[in-house]
């Protein structure tokens, strides 16, 4: 905490400067080509499986993102623009889950789990 503070009067940061100067990551600027570009990429280079978009980093940028970027990518095949079943196990899982069996406990009684 005492390093934040520090670095914050240095650097004269607001806090949400801090925070983003402290826990920023990968970031990308440019039209929206050239961030669907740089996404691609790193997907093809197998350096990255996902991204998370914070708000702190792109306040109001959401829209625009979902808007023009994110079509780009659908179209390149690297974000998806279906999903494979209702439920949010069928969308995250590459493969059906397995069915679970119950299996009885000690002379047939179901055990209970906490």
């Amino acid at each position: 905490m005492r390093e934040w503070r520090e670095l914050a009067a240095v650097k004269k940061l607001s806090i949400r400067e801090l925070v983003v100067e402290k826990t920023a990551r990968q970031t990308f600027i440019g039209s929206a080509a050239s961030v669907a570009s740089q996404i691609d990429d790193l997907v093809q280079a197998d350096a990255s499986d996902g991204f998370i978009l914070v708000p702190h980093v792109t306040p109001g940028g959401f829209d625009e993102f979902a808007d023009a970027v994110v079509p780009l990518l659908q179209e390149r095949g690297v974000f998806r623009a279906d999903y494979t079943g209702p439920t949010l196990r069928e969308h995250l899982l590459t493969r059906p889950a397995k069915a679970r069996v119950r299996r009885p406990g000690p002379a047939g009684e179901r055990v209970r789990r906490r």
